[in-house]
């Protein structure tokens, strides 16, 4: 990871924290592998982030006691507020590290930016993000506490969408990162986390991530999966 790109994501998440947005979002997407250094904590742990963006989602319904422009919080940094895609979903975009703002999909989905304007932004609805909100724990870091899915969350939900991922580059980093995480929690005896939270799964997610898991090769996750069932 480019030192930079670090510098940034901290600068960025010291300037959220001090708005108090930070207890109010929870951080999904490649930086969680990172982040789960302070879950962990054993040496064997590694991480490589190769990403240039990072992804909040917002718990719907937005609960905040005031409201804030979080790009007036960073545009001194050089961001630039652009609309991305068709659909016009609102990114925060830098050369370093581009800010994105993600909720869960609700009920029959709809692709249209969901508005937050007590934050001045609009987010993108996905689908398979209320999993991740589900099972959100807190960590310290830098001084910060922060909201981030649960490993096992992370690594299951993984394996739900890498293959909706068009770009062959981001499925292998997508598998590369979920079973990272897998085999730490199985090296600290974690198995048990991975089988509760499996079970939340929804009937049809747990056979989607099982399948996917036996396209890859991964037999051992997927017998303990299939024990908790």
């Amino acid at each position: 990871m480019e030192k930079k790109t670090y510098d940034f994501c901290i600068e960025v998440l010291k300037r959220y924290h001090k708005a108090g947005l930070l207890e109010h979002v929870i951080i999904v997407g490649s930086w969680c592998i990172y982040f789960y250094r302070d879950y962990f904590k054993a040496g064997s742990y590694t991480t490589s982030i190769r990403t240039s963006d990072i992804d909040f989602l917002v718990p719907i319904p937005v609960k905040l006691r005031k409201s804030d422009d979080l790009f007036a919080l960073v545009e001194d940094l050089g961001y630039i507020r652009v609309f991305s895609g068709e659909r016009g979903y609102i990114k925060f975009a830098h050369p370093e590290l581009t800010i994105e703002f993600l909720v869960a999909e609700q009920g029959r989905g709809s692709d249209k930016p969901y508005l937050i304007p007590q934050l001045g932004i609009n987010a993108q609805p996905l689908r398979y993000l209320n999993f991740l909100q589900d099972n959100a724990i807190n960590l310290d870091f830098e001084g910060m506490r922060i909201k981030v899915p649960h490993p096992a969350a992370y690594a299951l939900h993984k394996f739900i969408i890498f293959k909706l991922r068009t770009k062959p580059d981001k499925q292998y980093r997508d598998i590369e990162g979920a079973l990272r995480v897998f085999k730490q929690l199985l090296s600290e005896d974690k198995d048990d986390s991975i089988s509760k939270i499996f079970c939340k799964m929804h009937r049809k997610w747990q056979t989607i991530a099982l399948k996917n898991l036996l396209s890859v090769g991964e037999n051992e996750i997927t017998d303990l999966l299939k024990k908790s069932m």
